[in-house]
């Protein structure tokens, strides 16, 4: 039985280390690791960096499950999203590397060198660019009826 077990754990994570071109590099003040799952659960001065083709993606806060297999981070308390010049405020984030996708959740706030927006919640695809706001959703300062979609890369309101 220890040997099918130790035999598991060597082929996911081989499989773990083929799959993926880019390892996250992981910090926290605890930290606990599934290899059968993949799951990190962190704890405390929470800092996880994805690698993507753009720039690196860089999530911190006070908790977070990091799935190195799926490539995916779910984090909550205090978090800072970063993309490069793209930054989140927000109490919650989903990030699904295959999708290039993060769902942020609760008092969200988003800033880049061009706008300042702040909504009950939101996404920013990296594959598309495009950044969506709904819920209370307020442009620089100014109330905005209903969704706001927004271009990174144009700088332009795209609704």
């Amino acid at each position: 039985m220890k040997k099918i077990f130790l035999m598991i754990v060597l082929v996911l994570s081989v499989l773990a280390n083929t799959c993926f071109a880019f390892e996250p590099v992981i910090t926290s003040d605890t930290r606990t690791f599934n290899p059968l799952t993949g799951v990190y659960e962190l704890t405390g001065n929470v800092h996880v960096e994805l690698q993507s083709h753009d720039q690196p993606i860089i999530i911190k806060g006070g908790h977070a499950k990091v799935n190195i297999y799926a490539m995916e981070v779910h984090a909550d308390k205090n978090i800072s999203l970063t993309f490069g010049e793209l930054n989140f405020l927000t109490d919650q984030v989903d990030v699904y590397h295959k999708d290039r996708t993060a769902y942020v959740i609760g008092n969200c706030k988003f800033h880049d060198k061009r706008i300042n927006v702040t909504s009950d919640k939101g996404s920013y695809c990296w594959r598309t660019k495009l950044a969506i706001f709904s819920g209370n959703v307020r442009l620089d300062g100014a109330a905005v009826p209903g969704d706001l979609q927004y271009n990174v890369l144009t700088g332009e309101i795209v609704k």
